[in-house]
Formats: C-alpha cells, structure tokens, sequence
C-alpha cells in the first residue's frame, strides 16, 4: 500500500546505517527520498550492528507506518562494503539506488536518473553532480564531475559520487558486487565494472547534497594511507589499475 501519494517507480533505494549514525540526519535523508512525486516501490535499510534504541524505533515506526520500507539487521558491524553487498541481494528490483543516512536527496533525482537509465539501456551505473554541505557553514559547494573517463582520469580519480549512483543490480552482481575495502569500497568496485567494459555516465546536475565532514573528516593521516594501500594493493591484483601508475598513487599516499 501506498499512502505516500507519489508515484512508485521500480528502484531499491538502500541505506546502511551503523552505531555512528545520527537520527536527525537519517530521518531528514529518508524524507528527501520519500516527499518527492516520484519514489522508489522499496526502501532497504541494512543495520550493520549495533544502533540506538531511538533509531531502532524510528525504524519500527515508519515500517509499520509504509510497506516499501525493509529493514534487515546484521547482527556484529561488517563494514559499508560487506553491508552493501549483503543488502544488494535483499533489493527485488532491476534498478538499485544508493543513498546515504546524512545526505539530503535534491528534488526528482530518482525520476531524472529513472528516465535516463530506461533511454540508455547500454549504462550500468549512472551518477551525479553534487552540492557539498558541513554543519559550520551555510554555503554550498558544487562539485561537478566529467564524463571525459579516458583511462589515466578513472585511474587516479574516483568517476562517481557513491551517494548519488543508480546502477544495474545484474551487472553489479556479475562484477563481483561490494568487497571489504574501507573507504574505497565503491571505487574499486566501479574500476571493475569498467574493466569488464560496461558504461558510466554523469549527469551534470546536483541532485544530492552531500554532508562534507563525514566524508572528509575521516580521510586523512597514517591510518587512512594505511587503506589506501590496501586499495592499491586489491585494485593492481585485480589489474584494474597499471603499475606504472604506483609511483604516483605512493606520492598522494605519502
């Protein structure tokens, strides 16, 4: 049943929350999904261990409250890629959205996304510009990203916004799905998919705005390095990168 009033379009939206997560910026994420006039028919939230008791009841709550919303709980932390990779085979549709617990979804995104997906059938993974926001300030930064995916620009830099991509869930699947690679669980998962030869795009709108410090914050000194070259060392085992281009990665490493 809907009683959301939107139209429902046949996307999984999924979200993993943990201990970390914050109520107020969850619901306001799931509000920007579902206020919207078109929607996705199911929400799959994976709790990846230990959350609050609020949170918790938020959750009974809006899944007695609407039925496209599924909630399945693992029972100790796995980390975002192995949650990711659980929760994609929760998802019933062809079509998977990724969102995140402190992002606000900006108006239509899945309908825009929806529509250029069903035009493209040859794009696995469509993405987007984002606005970037922190708590400190009022300002938002637009972060643009290319289309221009020559294989030396995909080798050094992420091609995709993980909280704003659509993706094909076959395709995904049949590329391996997520792997336990902190903080780069999505890059090395896309340097795959264009190894295998299928199709990114960008779609030059912002239609997320994406909380700044959670991503930043985390991403720096010795003990980030030390994930970055447990990427580098998965991603030249996959041979989804060169080696030539090592020298390269140890000088923004080190």
């Amino acid at each position: 049943m809907n009683n959301l009033g939107s139209k429902l379009l046949p996307i999984s939206a999924i979200c993993c929350i943990y201990k970390n997560t914050i109520l107020k910026e969850f619901i306001l994420a799931i509000d920007s999904i579902v206020v919207q006039d078109d929607i996705p028919n199911e929400v799959v939230i994976i709790v990846d261990g230990y959350v609050s008791n609020d949170i918790r009841s938020f959750l009974d709550f809006i899944v007695s409250l609407e039925d496209i919303f599924k909630v399945f709980y693992i029972e100790e932390n796995v980390g975002l890629g192995l949650a990711l990779n659980y929760g994609i085979r929760k998802c019933n549709n062809k079509l998977i959205a990724r969102f995140d617990s402190d992002d606000i979804n900006l108006k239509d995104r899945l309908k825009i996304q929806y529509e250029f997906i069903k035009k493209n059938p040859q794009i696995t993974i469509v993405g987007s510009d984002v606005f970037e926001f922190n708590n400190h300030s009022k300002n938002l930064i637009l972060k643009t990203m290319t289309n221009d995916l020559n294989f030396l620009k995909y080798s050094l830099r992420n091609p995709l916004n993980h909280p704003t991509v659509l993706f094909r869930k076959k395709d995904i699947i049949k590329s391996g799905s997520y792997e336990n690679i902190k903080f780069f669980e999505d890059y090395e998962l896309w340097l795959r998919c264009l190894k295998k030869g299928l199709n990114i795009h960008n779609i030059n709108l912002p239609l997320v705005a994406m909380k700044r410090s959670s991503y930043f914050s985390k991403r720096h000194g010795f003990k980030y390095a030390l994930y970055e070259l447990n990427f580098l060392k998965e991603a030249l085992k996959e041979n989804t990168i060169q080696g030539f281009l090592i020298p390269i990665y140890l000088l923004r490493i080190f």
